[in-house]
C-alpha cells in the first residue's frame, strides 16, 4: 500500500508536468521602501520532502492509461529512492544548506536576524505564523518544493532541479511582504517560477550515468542553492 501511495503521488507529479507546472502561487514582490519598518526578521526552518527526486516526464509508460502511468511511476520511484539513498549516505541536506545560507543573505543586507524552528503538519508553507516569536518584525518562510534530477524524454539528458518557494509575512497585520518560487536547472513548461539554468556540466545521460557519478550529480544540485538564495537577495534589494 506504501509503494502505491507513493507512485500515486510521483504520477501527481508528472502530470503536473505535463499540464505546464500550471499551479498558482501568488506572486508579490518586495517594496524595499514600503516596507522599511522591517528590521528583524524570524527566518523558520526551511521543510523538505527528504526525497531527491529523479523524473522522466516523457516515460512511455505516461501515454498508456493509468496502469502504464502507475508503472512509469513506479520505475520513477525506485529510481528516486536508489538516488536518495546516495545522496543521504554523502550527508546532504539541501534545505538545511537553504536555509542556512537564507540566513546569512538576510544579514548581509542589513537585517537583524533570528533563527527559529515551526512546528510543521506537512513540508510546506505555514498556514499561520500566530504562535512564533513575537519579538520580530516579520518572519521568512520557505520550502524546498523538490530536488533531484529530471529529464523531458528517454533520449533527454538529466538536469539538476531544485524548487524553492520563498515568503516574508509581517508579524502585525500578517501582511505577505514578499512572496515568490525560484527555480534552478530544470524548468517546467509554462511555469511561474523565476528560472535559473544549471550549468552543462551537470547533465548525465541516463540513470546510469547518474548514479555512477554520483559525486558530481551532488555537486550538481548543490551548486543551485547559493543562486536560489542570491535571487531572493536580489528580490530584497529592490
Amino acid at each position: 500500500m506504501l509503494c502505491l501511495r507513493k507512485s500515486v503521488v510521483v504520477l501527481g507529479i508528472v502530470a503536473f508536468a505535463l499540464l505546464g507546472g500550471c499551479a498558482t502561487v501568488p506572486k508579490q514582490a518586495f517594496n524595499k521602501a514600503a516596507n522599511a519598518d522591517i528590521k528583524t526578521v524570524v527566518v523558520l526552518d526551511t521543510p523538505s520532502s527528504g526525497e531527491f527526486m529523479v523524473q522522466n516526464f516523457g516515460h512511455p509508460g505516461v501515454s498508456f492509461g493509468l496502469i502504464g502511468g502507475l508503472i512509469a511511476a513506479a520505475d520513477m520511484q525506485s529510481k528516486t529512492n536508489s538516488f536518495t539513498e546516495k545522496m543521504k549516505a554523502a550527508g546532504f541536506n539541501p534545505a538545511a544548506e537553504f536555509n542556512s545560507m537564507l540566513v546569512d543573505e538576510l544579514r548581509r543586507l542589513g537585517y537583524q536576524v533570528k533563527v527559529a524552528r515551526a512546528l510543521r503538519p506537512k513540508p510546506a508553507i505555514l498556514e499561520s505564523y500566530d504562535n512564533l516569536d513575537q519579538d520580530t518584525d516579520a518572519y521568512l518562510d520557505s520550502v524546498i518544493n523538490w530536488s533531484g534530477y529530471f529529464t523531458a524524454s528517454p533520449v533527454s539528458n538529466y538536469i539538476p532541479a531544485v524548487r524553492a518557494m520563498v515568503r516574508i509575512v509581517k508579524r502585525k497585520g500578517k501582511e505577505i511582504a514578499y512572496q515568490e518560487l525560484i527555480s534552478y536547472g530544470y524548468e517546467m513548461p509554462g511555469g511561474q517560477a523565476i528560472n535559473i539554468p544549471a550549468d552543462a556540466r551537470y547533465a548525465f545521460r541516463d540513470f546510469d550515468d547518474l548514479t555512477r557519478e554520483h559525486q558530481r550529480a551532488l555537486e550538481g544540485i548543490r551548486s543551485g542553492i547559493p543562486m536560489l538564495v542570491r535571487q531572493v537577495g536580489r528580490d530584497l534589494s529592490n
